[in-house]
């Protein structure tokens, strides 16, 4: 049986993908005259933004600058994808921010056509990475190395966006990922903050599912 080695994109881009369909659906089925609608479209959209600012930062500083060091030229296509990219959010951001109840439905279909290419976009450079940038990875590096640059990422995350990252991500893990990326968290982290994680996640899960990933843990914790 083939063991795939530690990817470090799948479960930052997993959870990516998550919030991407979540933002990209209630900004087609959005109630314009709710108040709380709109409120909710600026929220999911700045928490969108916000984690593809801290992803591309850890992209930037950590996992291109090596790459490039021992595979010259190779991470050129990535940067400049970054910075196109880039240019996009800010542009969504200020549109999204400035959406209000009253304004033309027109405002609102704009954003909804401009996130919609923005996503459409993302996600073929999140393929590019995974098909290409990854394979480069993967020749370059040792798993003993790969392991070593995944502590080092998860270690410079303050807990306050472990928790706004995961509870995303783990929605978006299928059964075997979760109760690994589960498993892990509950062996190195304080008791009380992963409780405090587990209560995140919770609120972004359906209850049914929740309860047996909850049930499989304890499970295996036990083991």
């Amino acid at each position: 049986m083939q063991i795939l080695r530690l990817n470090p994109y799948l479960l930052p881009h997993k959870g990516l993908r998550y919030l991407l369909g979540k933002v990209s659906f209630l900004a087609g089925n959005l109630d314009q005259t709710k108040a709380e609608e709109v409120k909710k479209l600026k929220m999911l959209s700045n928490e969108l933004f916000f984690l593809l600012e801290q992803h591309a930062h850890v992209e930037d500083h950590v996992i291109l600058p090596e790459l490039e060091r021992r595979c010259p030229g190779s991470t050129v296509e990535n940067h400049e994808e970054h910075e196109y990219l880039e240019g996009m959010v800010a542009e969504l951001e200020q549109k999204v921010n400035a959406l209000e109840v009253g304004n033309s439905p027109e405002d609102f279909f704009d954003y909804f056509l401009d996130f919609s290419e923005f996503h459409s976009k993302y996600l073929s450079h999140m393929i590019f990475e995974e098909r290409m940038v990854l394979q480069l990875i993967w020749e370059n590096y040792s798993d003993e190395e790969l392991i070593q640059q995944h502590h080092s990422i998860v270690s410079s995350f303050t807990p306050e966006k472990i928790l706004r990252w995961f509870k995303y991500i783990i929605p978006a893990l299928d059964p075997s990922e979760r109760m690994m990326a589960l498993a892990g968290l509950k062996a190195n982290a304080p008791k009380s903050f992963f409780y405090q994680l587990v209560n995140v996640i919770g609120s972004e899960m359906d209850p049914l599912v929740f309860s047996k990933l909850l049930k499989s843990l304890e499970e295996k914790t036990l083991v």
